[in-house]
């Protein structure tokens, strides 16, 4: 079976962007993989390029057999379609409520009617633990009541793959059980995907198939959960052990 994304030698030193040199990896569809480092590593420069923001790179990405760079206009809308994305900033729209936060992008980019886009939104906010949250403003929600409400939108439209991208920074782990719940279903799901890219993989150890750690922009760890525990890699073990001391330069 095709992977559903393919990351091939890809070498990014486009200006603004942390270096990649040689990156790569893949993801079955029903798979998820979750890309690790400290801080300079490249990890930056994953979600631009998972994203098609970036085209400046060297190598090769596919999403579901297509090179995405140098797609044409109704190419890049169906890309984009089969994408979510979940972000540290979450960047809900102030002026709008929880429901039509969540609710936007199915109003604007979907044949959904208005009542299937009322249901769907009301299954997710109830899911979320939300509903009576639904006129809610961002400014009067706490932060895991925008982490929830930043979820909804980002699936509303059921992508194949969710991208998250360090979305639990400042958040109390008690006050998001019910996210991390619903996220576990979503993990476990046989046809969809997610790509987490964080500082702090043990919060999604239990979600992964597969973990990639960055260094200077290279590879330098794949492998299981099992492997990520007991692997006896230096820059894992310096990483676990939040040390110093090790192969990496800690500035």
């Amino acid at each position: 079976m095709e992977p559903l994304l393919e990351f091939n030698s890809v070498a990014c030193s486009a200006p603004g962007y942390e270096p990649l040199e040689g990156v790569s990896f893949s993801l079955a569809s029903g798979e998820n993989a979750l890309l690790f480092g400290i801080e300079r590593s490249g990890l930056k420069t994953i979600t631009p390029l998972l994203l098609g923001i970036e085209e400046r790179f060297e190598g090769d990405i596919r999403f579901g057999g297509l090179t995405i760079r140098g797609l044409d206009y109704l190419g890049r809308l169906t890309f984009k379609d089969r994408i979510g994305y979940l972000h540290g900033d979450y960047g809900l729209i102030s002026n709008m409520t929880v429901e039509q936060n969540i609710s936007l992008r199915l109003e604007y980019y979907s044949e959904y009617s208005p009542r299937e886009i009322s249901e769907i939104t009301e299954r997710i906010m109830r899911d979320l633990c939300i509903v009576d949250l639904r006129n809610a403003r961002p400014v009067e929600l706490t932060n895991s009541q925008i982490l929830r409400t930043a979820y909804g939108r980002a699936v509303a439209h059921d992508p194949d793959l969710l991208i998250i991208e360090h979305a639990l920074v400042g958040q109390s782990m008690p006050d998001i059980r019910t996210f991390m719940d619903v996220l576990k279903r979503r993990a476990s799901s046989p046809h969809r995907s997610v790509v987490f890219v964080t500082y702090e993989p043990n919060k999604f150890l239990d979600f992964v198939d597969s973990l990639y750690m960055l260094y200077n922009g290279m590879i330098v760890f794949s492998g299981t959960r099992k492997d990520y525990l007991e692997s006896d890699n230096p820059f894992v073990a310096q990483y676990r052990s939040a040390s110093l001391e090790g192969p990496m330069e800690i500035r």
